[in-house]
């Protein structure tokens, strides 16, 4: 017997009655959990409530350009940045004000790009159309289209062909 079970036994707590004080479950998407007789739900935050959860200002615009937030949570996204059409944002990116390239500290981002977990993309740099960026990238340079990078600083790995 595991010291797990042998602790529930001591406390006098069966198996089947720590499930009805505490379940966690799934129910249309949604998880659920029920402490002492009480059903908690939670969701992953829509489109719609983005403004809760990340600090974005262009949220109309980026929905009319089908950008799409899989995980939206501490995403944020500086006002003037320009970003393409069906853009995919992971969550905890920055996209975001920095050194002037160009003669612009904001980042241009080209359609159908993907932004993973934790990337930052800052400056004044271009990023071209069907880039993959990397979790976890730190992106200070331009990227040409249909390239694929990771790492800080981020460098090309691969080129779509």
């Amino acid at each position: 017997m595991s010291f797990r079970n042998q602790f529930l036994i001591t406390l006098g707590i069966s198996k089947n009655m720590l499930e009805k004080i505490f379940a966690c479950y799934k129910e249309n998407a949604q998880l659920i959990i029920v402490i002492f007789g009480i059903k908690l739900k939670f969701k992953t935050p829509t489109i719609n409530q983005l403004e809760e959860v990340c600090n974005i200002q262009n949220l109309i615009k980026l929905k009319k350009q089908n950008t799409y937030f899989p995980h939206p949570i501490g995403i944020v996204i500086h006002p003037k940045v320009i970003l393409g059409k069906n853009c995919t944002i992971f969550q905890n990116v920055t996209i975001g004000q920095g050194k002037n390239i160009n003669g612009r500290d904001i980042p241009i981002i080209g359609d159908n790009v993907t932004v993973y977990a934790n990337a930052v993309i800052i400056g004044g740099i271009t990023i071209g159309n069907n880039v993959t960026i990397g979790a976890g990238s730190i992106v200070i340079s331009d990227i040409p289209d249909n390239a694929v990078v990771a790492g800080n600083p981020s460098r090309i790995i691969k080129l779509k062909i």
